[in-house]
């Protein structure tokens, strides 16, 4: 009889599959990982534009005025502008930023930390734990490290903030407003009063919901000595878990999550051990990635964050200041 012969893959054909499949998912796998990052950064566009909607439907009942930075309570209570716009959004999933490293099941003061809008200068205080004046302009400028010096050309970029901050007078001390609030209330500008409401930015992409501006220009004596200005790293807060991104310091400034992490989303990797990679807040450069935000306008944008804080106009003197941040007035 005849036998029947079966027909079978051999170990070489088998072995030439398996490399092949082998190449194609290494082609594969980063095109899949930037479709996922694309789709993450479209969908933090989208809630930004809806913040956006939100602060605008507030200004509406606030006598066209936007929502405090802030707005604080009794000791340790604190209701920033993402919770204040709660009513016209009425959905948490809003604040939630795709590309941060948030959850909706992390701390409040986490979750709250993924979006930012600019304080006012006056609404600030150079004294911590007591009453003071305002910062002097001087000390809100861009420029003062010489990681920022480097990306000014050696100039100083002015800047100031939109948003006013609402505090209890009745607990002054012991609440946040000495830790770098004027007590009492300072007012949120109007839109009708910001010079170019197209240029000007109203929420952006951050790791603390004010930029950690109320330390600019004090002795709070915060993360290694540091002031809070908008060319330096430092840390939100002490206990890691506070924090949005732990133990590591980012830029008080917009960050720039879109297409970049680490040093150049404007983040250094844990702060603690940050010598073991060769990068400290003395030396981290300017971010290099994209920045989401919406403007005072509301429109939402997805742009280079050198491109967002390098763009300058001219405010008289021989003076410059970030166009994205000088509301004019």
């Amino acid at each position: 009889m005849n036998r029947q012969r079966r027909s079978a893959f051999t170990l070489i054909e088998l072995l030439v599959v398996i490399a092949i499949i082998a190449i194609l998912a290494a082609i594969l796998f980063p095109v899949f990982a930037q479709a996922k990052a694309a789709a993450k950064a479209t969908a933090s566009l989208s809630n930004c534009k809806e913040m956006g909607l939100g602060q605008l439907m507030y200004m509406n009942d606030s006598d066209d005025q936007f929502s405090p930075v802030s707005e604080f309570g009794n000791y340790w209570e604190i209701r920033p502008f993402s919770f204040l716009q709660q009513p016209y959004m009425k959905s948490w999933g809003i604040v939630m930023d795709p590309l941060s490293p948030a959850t909706v099941n992390s701390d409040p003061m986490v979750i709250r930390s993924q979006w930012a809008m600019a304080p006012r200068r006056v609404a600030v205080t150079t004294t911590p734990l007591a009453v003071g004046p305002a910062p002097s302009a001087d000390q809100w400028t861009m420029g003062q490290t010489a990681q920022g010096a480097a990306f000014t050309g050696g100039r100083l970029f002015y800047y100031d903030g939109i948003a006013g901050v609402a505090n209890d007078p009745n607990f002054a001390s012991g609440n946040w407003a000495d830790y770098g609030y004027q007590p009492g209330s300072t007012p949120s500008l109007s839109q009708t009063s910001v010079a170019s409401p197209a240029d000007v930015v109203m929420i952006a992409q951050a790791s603390n919901y004010d930029y950690m501006w109320q330390f600019n220009g004090n002795s709070y004596g915060d993360f290694q000595g540091s002031n809070d200005t908008i060319d330096n790293f430092d840390l939100y807060w002490g206990d890691g878990q506070y924090n949005l991104y732990g133990t590591s310091p980012t830029i008080c400034a917009p960050l720039a999550r879109v297409r970049a992490t680490g040093v150049q989303a404007g983040i250094i990797p844990d702060a603690y051990n940050s010598g073991s990679v060769g990068t400290t807040i003395a030396n981290a450069p300017m971010p290099t990635g994209n920045t989401i935000y919406v403007a005072v306008d509301g429109h939402a944008k997805n742009v280079a964050w050198r491109s967002l804080m390098g763009s300058t106009v001219d405010i008289g003197g021989g003076k410059l200041a970030i166009k994205a941040f000088w509301p004019g007035n």
